[in-house]
């Protein structure tokens, strides 16, 4: 294990960068940005990789392209700040089609939170989804058995007007089937954890392994939807 952890102080870095949002501030502090937290980063993707692999071996797992860049792309968002006071990090298959499945870690000023789901969920993917539940739901059950285990929640906005209640689904596959995208996630309070390197690293290795399952499961929906869907 070579990842040494992240100080308080250098995440606090972020967040004043984030306050000033200007070029000459970040210029100014980018080497102390990089050396306190994206360069820790990089190196807890490579402690990582080995884990990762296990699960897919085609997860890209590349620290620069990895982890999310400080400054913010701005194009499409109306959020016009420059630069981020948190930062991700994303393990996603090395083939770029989407929607995918990810695996990510996300570190921001009060705690960090992970998790497994599927970006660029749309709406006729969702519809995929939910037809998958309905031909085989024992795969899915048994796809998400860790998940409660080991304490992930649901994390996503559901339909007012069930979708469910339409074709009769019930019981665990409920609220799967009424959610507008699918992603669950595991949050820590404690972010003086980050500083603990050791005890991070465990903690991450044991609870992506606990997400195998359903990675795999999202996984292999998005690769037949992506095939049944190519233009």
């Amino acid at each position: 294990m070579n990842f040494n952890g992240i100080k308080s102080d250098d995440l606090f870095l972020l967040a004043i960068n984030r306050f000033n949002d200007n070029k000459d501030f970040y210029e100014d502090n980018k080497e102390a940005i990089k050396e306190g937290v994206i360069m820790p980063l990089r190196q807890l993707v490579i402690d990582l990789t080995d884990t990762m692999h296990r699960i897919n071996p085609d997860i890209i797992v590349d620290p620069v392209r990895c982890i999310s860049r400080i400054r913010r792309d701005t194009r499409f968002s109306r959020d016009k700040a420059l630069y981020r006071e948190n930062i991700w990090v994303m393990f996603r298959h090395v083939k770029n089609q989407l929607p995918t499945a990810v695996m990510w870690l996300e570190i921001k000023q009060n705690g960090f939170e992970y998790g497994c789901g599927v970006i660029s969920a749309t709406p006729a993917f969702m519809e995929y989804f939910r037809g998958c539940l309905l031909n085989n739901s024992d795969k899915f059950l048994e796809a998400i058995k860790q998940l409660k285990r080991n304490k992930f929640a649901l994390d996503t906005d559901s339909y007012k007007r069930s979708k469910a209640d339409l074709v009769g689904v019930t019981g665990e596959l409920k609220k799967w089937y009424d959610s507008k995208d699918i992603f669950v996630i595991k949050r820590h309070s404690e972010i003086e954890m980050l500083d603990r390197p050791e005890e991070l690293l465990a903690l991450l290795k044991t609870d992506y392994k606990s997400l195998a399952k359903f990675y795999t499961y999202l996984h292999e929906v998005t690769i037949k939807f992506n095939s049944e869907n190519m233009k």
